[in-house]
């Protein structure tokens, strides 16, 4: 699927926020395509496989529905035989992702729509383009875009989204003459996220929105695209550099890594510590795309100075196992010294029977906690001391 380097879904909120991250981007290697990249590709062409081979008015649609599913079931839909389709991941991620757009479907009372759509922008920024997983119109004529996240990661939030709003508003920019009759007296729009993540239970985000909303990110990432082609672009590091190629030589994240070595930690206040945790949290992603980047450049040949390098440590292992346990056998080595036999975790009970799980075992299950980590005041988990009794201990003082 083509992508684009100027602004599309994926990077809108970047280009947004940080307008020198394009032409930094220019200059820096490419990042390779990570494994939950591909994933996603894979999850999101059976989606696609689904969506055009599937009418859930037909008649024999619950019989089709499962047989479609089975078909699934070892396919690697072009990627590649290690990304063939488990029936794990068809019930953990298929299935959760289909329910959620029959739900839109009914819900919204769709009525046309396009899959997998390629929409352009660039009657207002050259090169800006995407493609969208889902357009489609309801019938009091509102704009639906919905798109889908396969990460188990955090949570993509649907509310502002400046990915999908990329795409509703190139989805009405765009001059192809079946989309403007596509999006023609529109009433609305309406944006989506379907994010089936494993052990949880919400698996639909929707936001309603207006075309005014639109029109203003259409003038914000103009303003942003504007400022991205002079001399010398404003770049902002923040969450929105997760997926940046050019982090390891931003300029933003070499002020913080001096504005961080400035200060040692104990003579910080707690004002102080607060500025600092988020830049820390910024730098630690830096720091491992910095080292990302070296050994991708070193692969290949590049010598960086005053590095090199080696293999990791190695470890044993069996030429042939069978081999080596008829050996041992033979020895009359006790099989207790052969094997070591651990019960797995209750999360991974879940994965493999979830049914099981959910309806007997999780009765035996209790929440131990390892230790305490800091995260920030947005997270929805209870503070193990509120602010107000660390203020009481600190008057009592």
């Amino acid at each position: 699927m083509e992508h684009s380097h100027v602004m599309g879904g994926s990077t809108a909120t970047q280009r947004v926020n940080c307008p020198g991250s394009y032409p930094l981007e220019q200059k820096a290697p490419p990042k390779p395509d990570s494994d939950f990249a591909t994933q996603g590709s894979v999850f999101h062409a059976a989606m696609e496989l689904l969506e055009t081979a599937l009418d859930p008015d037909s008649e024999n649609y619950e019989k089709e529905y499962r047989k479609a599913l089975k078909d699934l079931e070892g396919q690697d839909l072009g990627f590649g035989e290690q990304w063939a389709i488990t029936p794990e991941q068809i019930k953990a991620k298929i299935i959760p992702a289909w329910h959620a757009f029959i739900s839109v479907l009914n819900n919204w009372q769709l009525e046309d729509w396009f899959i997998e759509q390629r929409v352009s922008l660039e009657a207002v920024i050259p090169g800006a383009f995407g493609t969208a997983d889902l357009l489609a119109i309801d019938s009091e004529k509102r704009l639906h875009v919905l798109d889908y996240k396969f990460g188990d990661g955090v949570v993509v939030p649907v509310t502002g989204n400046m990915g999908l709003t990329f795409y509703a508003a190139a989805t009405l920019y765009d001059t192809d003459p079946e989309l403007t009759e596509f999006c023609e007296d529109i009433t609305g729009v309406v944006l989506h996220i379907v994010q089936p993540r494993i052990g949880a239970d919400q698996v639909l985000w929707t936001w309603e929105t207006d075309e005014n909303f639109i029109e203003a990110f259409v003038d914000q990432a103009a303003a942003a695209m504007e400022q991205a082609i002079l001399p010398d672009p404003p770049t902002k590091p923040g969450d929105w550099c997760r997926w940046c190629a050019a982090k390891p030589i931003c300029p933003s994240y070499d002020q913080l890594a001096s504005e961080a070595l400035s200060k040692a930690p104990k003579a910080m206040t707690a004002v102080e510590l607060a500025e600092r945790l988020h830049i820390a949290d910024l730098l630690k992603s830096w720091i491992s795309d910095v080292y990302a980047l070296a050994q991708q450049e070193m692969s290949s040949g590049v010598a960086v100075p005053n590095y090199k390098l080696v293999q990791k440590q190695p470890r044993r292992v069996w030429n042939d196992e069978a081999e080596a346990i008829k050996v041992m056998k033979r020895r009359k080595l006790r099989v207790a010294d052969m094997y070591k036999r651990t019960l797995l975790s209750p999360a991974q009970i879940e994965k493999k029977a979830p049914d099981l799980y959910s309806s007997v075992l999780a009765d035996l299950v209790h929440l131990h906690s390892t230790g305490l980590t800091i995260v920030a005041d947005t997270d929805k988990r209870e503070a193990v001391t509120s602010s107000m009794d660390l203020l009481a201990n600190a008057i009592d003082k």
